[in-house]
């Protein structure tokens, strides 16, 4: 990638766009037969989805006048479900994982998140969690295959 191209995007958009590196490696790390390639994906993937889940939870808190019970009890269960996926065979936690990132887009649509994330900032989550479910799903294939 150019520099330039770099320079040109956010800090969110770069720190977004380089939070995909771990799931590249470690795919790659599987790919190329090595076995903890598959545990470290897993173990990123559960750490980013648990991140992402205590930032909505963190929406939740911006206007408390506008969000309703059920998106913080999303939120932390979505994290709940991460951390419970740690603990599952590789297929499920992949599988799950990759549930719980779909969840945060769906809840990310309700009125709470679109008054607080920009336009370009959805637009963002959605090729990331785009790009991270592709990751998923091609370590089921090579997991399964």
């Amino acid at each position: 990638m150019p520099l330039s191209l770099i320079r040109s995007l956010t800090v969110t958009q770069q720190l977004g766009y380089a939070g995909l590196l771990p799931f590249f490696a470690t795919l790659l790390l599987y790919a190329s037969g090595v076995e903890q390639g598959l545990d470290l994906f897993v173990i990123y993937s559960v750490l980013i989805l648990a991140f992402m889940a205590g930032a909505c939870w963190g929406v939740g808190q911006v206007r408390p006048e506008r969000r309703r019970t059920v998106e913080l009890v999303i939120s932390i269960g979505v994290s709940l479900w991460a951390l419970l996926m740690q603990f599952l065979p590789a297929m499920y936690a992949l599988t799950g994982l990759l549930a719980g990132y779909w969840v945060l887009i769906w809840l990310e649509r309700e009125p709470t998140f679109r008054y607080v994330y920009r336009a370009d900032y959805r637009y963002l989550r959605k090729v990331l969690t785009t790009v991270v479910s592709v990751c998923h799903l091609i370590m089921l294939w090579l997991l399964l295959g």
